[in-house]
């Protein structure tokens, strides 16, 4: 048990550390509709997310990756 709570902490340590460095750095790489949000309340709104979700921000800040495009049947009827 103690083993789950030592693992869990060290995700929500390693998650808080990488959003506060992506909240400053990275936010902007990722998503391009962030690129007018600089104030630091919108930072550290994003915050709490960041840490739960930072293994999937870190491979798209690494892969330079933006939002991922929806496909539904709306978007692929437009499709020529």
């Amino acid at each position: 048990m103690t083993t789950l709570l030592h693992g869990v902490q060290g995700y929500w340590i390693a998650g808080l550390v990488f959003a506060v460095v992506f909240s400053l750095f990275g936010v902007q790489a990722v998503d391009s509709s962030a690129k007018g949000w600089s104030h630091p309340l919108f930072r550290l709104v994003i915050i709490p997310g960041v840490s739960l979700f930072w293994p999937l921000l870190l491979v798209r800040w690494v892969r330079r990756q933006g939002p991922p495009r929806e496909r539904n049947a709306h978007r692929l009827a437009l499709r020529p």
